[in-house]
């Protein structure tokens, strides 16, 4: 049997419901975890300060994975940050005018986004509750650990093929994130990197990790921790190359896997979950 020490979990479409809220039990087992010595960590393409608003009171108790492992924190100090070069994140600001995208630069205090776009502002606040609008996204000047680029077409996947997948030559790790979005982070970037990272730093092994997701950008940290859950509502193709199947969302799939975690004491086998293929 393996003692499960960390549990780390998407955000949309895995740990939020179809109405993008928290479970309401959702602090209570935070505090469960606590007490057994797990440590629960959001990881998410939101942003480190998105996150915090996220989880007032809560703080003290997780770790917190933003802009998909560009950056983790822990009771407010910043455990790893990868700045990109300004450099190339300028390159990427010009591929997306040239394609007619829409390029957003993720400072580690606010996102920037181009003025003409302010018309999409609701929705860059479901994910960065921080948006500055500028004339010029190519004269801001601003550490940044991550560039999004956000379609209103929802045709993420289709750019991400013919276009961002490979950008810069491929010097970049590039997500999809939904219809909406690919994400651009340096190379090496990505949640499953960020759980390797914290269990060097905690000394946590992976055999001792849970993980929860439902799309491509969640595909490593599936797959570096040894319980790594597919939420059944995820992407079908991801299903050949993680471990497990949780319930959908919309019936607080993460929350029955954890359940079962703390009714055992933490300590979990394989054979208690269903396989994903």
């Amino acid at each position: 049997m393996d003692r499960i020490r960390l549990i780390a979990s998407d955000m949309d479409a895995t740990l939020l419901d179809e109405h993008s809220r928290l479970p309401a039990d959702f602090a209570e087992t935070v505090h469960a975890l606590t007490a057994q010595g797990i440590l629960f960590a959001a990881a998410s393409g939101r942003p480190l300060y998105t996150l915090e608003e996220m989880f007032p009171g809560l703080l003290d108790e997780m770790v917190l994975i933003g802009d998909n492992g560009g950056a983790i924190r822990r009771r407010g100090e910043n455990l790893f940050v990868s700045e990109m070069p300004a450099a190339g994140w300028r390159e990427l600001a010009k591929l997306t005018r040239v394609h007619g995208d829409i390029g957003m630069l993720c400072g580690l205090d606010c996102v920037y986004v181009e003025t003409p776009y302010r018309c999409y502002d609701a929705v860059f606040k479901n994910f960065y509750t921080r948006v500055a609008y500028v004339d010029d996204l190519l004269a801001v000047d601003a550490p940044a650990d991550k560039f999004t680029i956000y379609l209103p077409r929802e045709n993420a996947q289709q750019a991400f093929d013919a276009v961002y997948g490979t950008a810069c030559g491929g010097a970049f790790s590039v997500a999809v994130v939904g219809k909406n979005w690919v994400d651009v982070m340096n190379p090496g970037v990505h949640k499953g990197a960020a759980l390797q990272h914290l269990s060097s730093l905690l000394d946590i092994p992976t055999a001792g990790m849970m993980a929860f997701g439902d799309t491509y950008n969640d595909a490593e940290m599936l797959t570096t921790a040894k319980y790594g859950f597919l939420m059944e509502n995820g992407s079908v193709p991801l299903r050949e190359k993680v471990p497990f199947l949780a319930p959908p969302h919309t019936r607080a799939g993460v929350m029955q896997i954890i359940r079962k975690v703390l009714a055992r004491g933490g300590m979990v086998c394989p054979e208690d979950f269903v396989k994903a293929h």
